[in-house]
């Protein structure tokens, strides 16, 4: 009778520990089922800014809250492993997150980040030969002044710099960081990302835009995913992935095509 009892606990025991592995195996495939997008929170948010930050992405909001940095770190991260960066992570990136970082994206993302250092010194170089000149060329296409006139002008300063992923320095911008990083110079604050800038200002159409008003674009993704500064005659200035920084038109071809709308924010 003992000898059956002790058996039968035996069995149970066996039992709840392989009920216990099945449960938390559960658990896992769910989570790697799931997708987590920017305003999410809870325990699963942590882990995978452990995560991020384990493989060296600057995922800094607070502990366990899908905030912009967050977004920010999933999109260079997918950007170093080949996968489609729209900041989210579902199956594909969760898996690849979970997993160890492969060669290849730590070879990218140490190229990223060589680049970075690299166009350091080229952009340095530029701004000195910008401030050589008198005159601001894309101050040309309209008459400006005041708060305005010193918005392009410092727009202008950082013509040629070229595009990074993830940029909001000289040495390197992408789109929404190079307009943080203007109106900063400015003493204006502005948010990082493009649909967060978006929601800022005054709405104006096209037939009014002035120089100094924000321009948005719908690129690789639904909504506002590029910024720019318009600075007259159908121009605005910006850094596009093809060009860095650079001034291009916006009333025909792709970015006429794109065009989704403009905000006064001055």
């Amino acid at each position: 009778m003992l000898e059956r009892n002790h058996m039968t606990s035996k069995y149970s025991k066996v039992r709840i520990i392989a009920l216990t592995a099945a449960v938390v195996c559960m658990s896992t495939v769910y989570a790697s089922a799931a997708t987590y997008q920017f305003g999410d929170k809870g325990k699963d948010i942590t882990t995978i800014q452990q995560k991020l930050i384990k493989h060296g992405y600057n995922a800094t909001d607070k502990s366990g809250v899908y905030g912009k940095e967050t977004k920010w770190a999933v999109r260079l991260f997918q950007e170093d492993n080949g996968l489609q960066v729209d900041g989210i992570v579902g199956p594909t990136t969760y898996k690849a997150l979970m997993g160890a970082m492969s060669s290849d994206a730590k070879a990218s993302k140490k190229s990223r980040e060589t680049n970075k250092s690299k166009t350091s010194k080229s952009s340095k170089s530029k701004s000195k030969a910008k401030k050589a000149s008198s005159e601001f060329s894309i101050t040309k296409y309209a008459p400006v002044s005041g708060d305005v006139k010193r918005i392009l002008q410092e727009a202008d300063k950082y013509r040629g710099v070229p595009y990074v992923f993830g940029g909001a320095t000289p040495s390197g911008f992408d789109c929404s960081g190079y307009i943080r990083y203007v109106f900063a110079k400015q003493g204006m604050e502005m948010p990082r990302m493009a649909d967060e800038q978006y929601r800022m200002g005054k709405a104006v159409s096209q037939s009014n835009l002035q120089p100094g008003d924000l321009v948005f674009f719908e690129t690789y993704e639904p909504g506002p995913s590029h910024s720019g500064i318009y600075i007259g005659d159908g121009k605005f200035i910006s850094a596009t992935s093809s060009s860095g920084v650079a001034v291009a038109d916006m009333t025909s071809g792709y970015w006429g095509d794109r065009y989704l709308g403009a905000k006064r924010v001055m």
